[in-house]
């Protein structure tokens, strides 16, 4: 009875914590059982998007009204890093719901399933940013890649899909053993005394001489089970093939949200738990950068799919957000991470946006089938051409800003030859940006008939390029913002 008790008193203090993720967690149940059968009679498929997105404010205004604390036996956390990257989850999560409403109904595949799957892997991405513990941590990201896995398999008609939801799950059980191993290993290194990563990280800084092959071998298995899910060269290969066979919209939802939650788990791990062996994994981490920007970009050239393009491209922006990671001043490198982060997702959108728009029309993903939207559709190609210069880095729109705010912070910290391979596979990156520009504007169209652009589709792209014009407009503000927000 005593330990019910205890039990029962430390739920009801520390739930307060988790209420975004409470709120997620009864939405999407709801959705399945037992109410989704009568009220499925009263609301329209296309009603649950908007239901969704519902869903996910209330759990922003929880996010943001939730106060700074440790709770859970200290496995959980919330400061401002947590409620930055929470952020960042969901409004990834509602841009996605966006992006796949009108596709679905096309395609005729809206099911309550898409949503709940949705809700239920954000509720994931807010435990994982928060947690602070290796056991929270390893069930958060599972939480997050299962439905994830599903997500990608979802339209069950096509073949690749169902190929592609296949691979990334059997290559994320893998690498789900491979982190756990690592976790196991580093609970024997600390004599089975701690999991949570500021005892931990004491623990292993101190860990006599005879465990120093168990506490590199961990840290190492940590670091492969993490560059698995953020997609980093040389675990990527299950990226190009999931992206290209997931729905459009579930694509731009792997790019954006759960790359956000696991570089912040990241920061909290290396940061935190493993900062008192820095020998250990600073090496092969920055290998990992190097090699994910330049295969990344390297790869992304020889593209003719534009979704597989912008797939190639995200791993080395990947390696760009890992040099955050390799900061010694983990606080400095959250932010850097987190406004990058921003700034990708509003790019992301408005690209994956304008794809959308052009699979409903051709039925295509190709490069090619851009060509002549600038005499079809000035406003489209506009935007477009906002969202690849920005993606580029160049100047003066904010995704130079964010680049450079990002590699003035690797400079800072001594990694020079990193910032210049930053800096040489950007240049390799504008080619094929700038391509997608020339297929716009300088090629004739294939076919004289413009279709007409859809009100969300409008909408949506206007949206991510004002954000764009105006944070280019404001952003040294927005640099000056960022570096004084407490994180604490």
């Amino acid at each position: 009875m005593p330990f019910a008790q205890a039990l029962w008193e430390s739920l009801a203090r520390d739930s307060r914590l988790v209420l975004p993720v409470l709120v997620l967690w009864l939405a999407g149940t709801l959705m399945l059982w037992p109410f989704d059968s009568w009220l499925l009679k009263r609301l329209s498929k296309e009603r649950w998007a908007f239901l969704s997105i519902a869903v996910l404010l209330l759990s922003g205004w929880f996010v943001l009204h939730t106060p700074t604390a440790i709770g859970f036996s200290e496995m959980f956390r919330i400061d401002g890093v947590t409620k930055g990257f929470q952020i960042l989850c969901i409004i990834a999560g509602i841009l996605t719901i966006a992006l796949g409403k009108q596709q679905l109904s096309a395609l005729k595949e809206h099911t309550v399933e898409y949503y709940s799957l949705i809700l239920f892997s954000i509720s994931g991405m807010l435990i994982l940013v928060g947690a602070t513990d290796l056991v929270s941590i390893y069930f958060a990201l599972e939480l997050m890649a299962l439905c994830i896995y599903i997500l990608v398999a979802y339209l069950r008609t096509q073949e690749r899909g169902i190929e592609a939801g296949v691979k990334y799950f059997l290559l994320g059980a893998f690498s789900s053993g491979i982190l756990l191993f690592g976790i196991s290993l580093l609970f024997a290194a600390t004599g089975g005394t701690t999991t949570n990563l500021e005892r931990l990280g004491q623990a292993i800084a101190l860990a006599p001489g005879n465990h120093e092959l168990l506490v590199f071998s961990g840290v190492l298995m940590v670091l492969v089970g993490f560059a698995f899910k953020v997609a980093a060269v040389p675990f990527h290969m299950w990226s190009p093939d999931a992206y290209e066979g997931a729905p459009t919209p579930i694509t731009a939802f792997m790019s954006m949200a759960p790359k956000a939650a696991a570089l912040a788990a990241f920061v909290r791990i290396f940061g935190t738990g493993f900062s008192g062996v820095t020998e250990n994994w600073i090496a092969p981490l920055s290998f990992i950068a190097a090699a994910s920007m330049i295969l990344g970009n390297v790869a992304a050239l020889r593209q003719k799919s534009l979704k597989r393009m912008l797939a190639y491209s995200s791993i080395g922006h990947v390696g760009y957000m890992l040099l955050g990671i390799l900061s010694t001043d983990s606080q400095a490198g959250a932010k850097a991470i987190w406004l990058y982060m921003a700034v990708y997702l509003v790019m992301q959108t408005g690209a994956f946006a304008v794809l959308i728009y052009k699979q409903g029309i051709t039925e295509g993903e190709r490069i090619d089938d851009l060509r002549g939207m600038g005499k079809q559709h000035p406003l489209l190609a506009f935007t477009m051409m906002v969202f690849m210069l920005s993606l580029a880095g160049i100047p003066p729109l904010l995704g130079f800003f964010s680049k450079f705010y990002l590699f003035r912070l690797a400079i800072i910290q001594g990694h020079v030859a990193l910032t210049v391979i930053a800096l040489l596979t950007s240049a390799v990156a504008a080619y094929y940006y700038l391509n997608v520009i020339a297929q716009m504007y300088f090629k004739d169209p294939a076919d004289s008939n413009a279709e007409p652009v859809g009100i969300s589709t409008t909408v949506l792209v206007t949206a991510c390029t004002a954000v764009l014009l105006v944070g280019t407009a404001f952003s040294p503000w927005l640099m000056e913002w960022v570096e004084m927000i407490g994180w604490g």
